[in-house]
């Protein structure tokens, strides 16, 4: 939501570029510990490990069925999505302007408008930016790439939950210093424009992650799934209509309207002509046909939305067709995808609310499939570690 970065000070970028350097040795560094300490640590319990009672964990297998599933498509969608997700945020969170320009082009504009209180809470965070632009800048990028790699790299088993549980802890602080609360205590909230923020999309989903597996085994978590998703954007189509926010005029006493300006503002970010003149072309459009346009959004999410509530599998799939080409106009018209400029920290909020609908759909339509282990596979299994009951 800027028109670009300021020419950053040469001496932070390059004190930045090192501390990136130093951080990623470090980090490869306790990566290549961790692993070996690992492989030790399982060695020796496997040589400690009486042959008498690993042939009776053996028989106790061959004649039991341990029951095991895999991956839940929907929780593989979600993994898969966000972990790249969070490895694109770690590659953005490099850009040189980032140490300085973070604070005053991408918190302070939100937590300008929002309550007394939001400001307080978020100057708290900000300040320790401000004091500390290289390491902040620097940990938020190992951070947020360290999520991404272990999500991809653990696709089973309570490494794989953590993962989520991680995903959600920096999520919420993303959300709250980062992003003010997404801008819900900011007046004109409206989806549109990227409310209530992307990084609460990525807590949802790092909560699904975090699921056992066996919530995954029934239809059960994809139906609240886009339950929750249909009220919200229920909620979002009422506010949407709202009269006073100003969404159904193209232009206000002579000036832009609200949708408008703020399709103006992301006209000027720096980016490719092409994509520069389909928003440029948009942002006029809306200043004409204001009431359409918001008509428009204002039934295309309340449809969804019914369609999200009503459980059934084919309003659903038409609902999840309906909503991707929703996200995706918004996406590149509205809010002109987001990362460009130098200070973008993330592609907004819309393919976050994409790979949320997919994996509640795939989780309503495709939930996890237990697969019987046969008694061969069992005592196999035993020379390859524990037994689990459940993976993911």
């Amino acid at each position: 939501m800027n028109s670009g970065p300021d020419r950053p000070d040469p001496a932070v970028v390059a004190a930045f570029r090192a501390a990136l350097l130093h951080q990623g040795l470090v980090a490869l560094l306790i990566l290549a510990v961790l692993a070996g300490a690992w492989a030790v640590m399982r060695a020796r319990r496997r040589a400690r490990a009486p042959a008498a009672h690993r042939a009776g964990r053996r028989r106790a297998c061959a004649g039991a069925l341990v029951v095991t599933g895999t991956e839940a498509a929907g929780r593989r969608l979600l993994r898969i999505g966000f972990g790249l997700l969070w490895l694109f945020d770690g590659i953005l969170q490099a850009q040189p302007a980032m140490p300085t320009g973070l604070p005053s082009q991408v918190v302070q504009p939100t937590a300008g408008a929002s309550e007394p209180w939001v400001q307080h809470l978020v100057r708290l965070g900000e300040n320790v930016w401000i004091h500390h632009p290289v390491p902040a800048a620097s940990a938020a990028v190992w951070i947020q790439i360290g999520l991404g790699v272990w999500l991809l790299a653990a696709p089973h088993g309570a490494l794989s939950r953590l993962a989520g549980l991680a995903s959600v802890g920096w999520g919420l602080i993303v959300w709250v210093f980062g992003e003010s609360f997404g801008g819900i205590f900011a007046p004109g909230l409206t989806w549109l424009t990227g409310a209530p923020g992307s990084a609460v999309v990525y807590v949802a989903a790092g909560v699904m992650i975090a699921m056992p597996w066996r919530a995954w085994a029934s239809p059960r978590l994809g139906q609240l799934t886009l339950a929750g998703l249909g009220l919200f954007l229920a909620v979002m189509a009422g506010l949407q209509a709202q009269p006073g926010l100003g969404y159904w005029q193209g232009t206000r006493y002579g000036q832009p309207g609200p949708l408008a300006t703020m399709i103006q503002s992301m006209a000027q970010t720096p980016q490719p002509r092409l994509l520069s003149g389909w928003v440029t072309a948009f942002g006029a459009f809306d200043q004409a046909h204001g009431f359409a346009v918001n008509l428009v959004a204002v039934a295309a999410l309340a449809a969804v939305g019914a369609a999200f509530l009503s459980g059934r599998r084919r309003l659903t799939r038409l609902g999840l067709i309906a909503f991707t080409v929703l996200c995706l106009a918004d996406w590149v018209l509205v809010q002109d995808l987001g990362f460009l400029g130098g200070v973008g920290t993330d592609p907004n909020s819309m393919i976050p609310f994409i790979l949320l609908a997919g994996a509640g759909y795939l989780a309503l339509v495709r939930p996890a499939a237990p697969v019987p282990l046969t008694a061969s596979r069992a005592v196999a299994a035993e020379f390859s570690g524990p037994l689990i009951s459940e993976s993911g």
